[in-house]
């Protein structure tokens, strides 16, 4: 996603079946916010209220995301690296 994202070609990383049942630039957005989710600074990830706004569709400007941290190439460097940018600025916890 990203390095279609950096060579702005996101559009392209639509699954065909959506692009005839869900509008691209809604599809865009919402690519645009799972990006900015995997920041590899935590500061620079929105908060989960920030992305409700964002995914509410209300006039909330979303920044530019940067190249994720596990990003080399066209492969991710480890499933650690993965599992830390889950929750989109907040901790995964598996208790319950």
């Amino acid at each position: 996603a990203w390095s279609l994202w950096g060579l702005q070609k996101g559009a392209e990383f639509i699954d065909p079946v959506l692009k005839h049942t869900s509008s691209t630039t809604e599809i865009i957005r919402c690519l645009k916010i799972g990006l900015l989710c995997i920041q590899e600074d935590a500061a620079s990830r929105p908060t989960m209220s920030t992305v409700v706004l964002m995914l509410a569709n209300n006039p909330v400007d979303i920044p530019m995301p940067g190249q994720p941290a596990f990003v080399q190439g066209n492969s991710v460097e480890s499933t650690e690296e993965l599992s830390a940018g889950m929750g989109c600025g907040s901790t995964f916890n598996s208790a319950r």
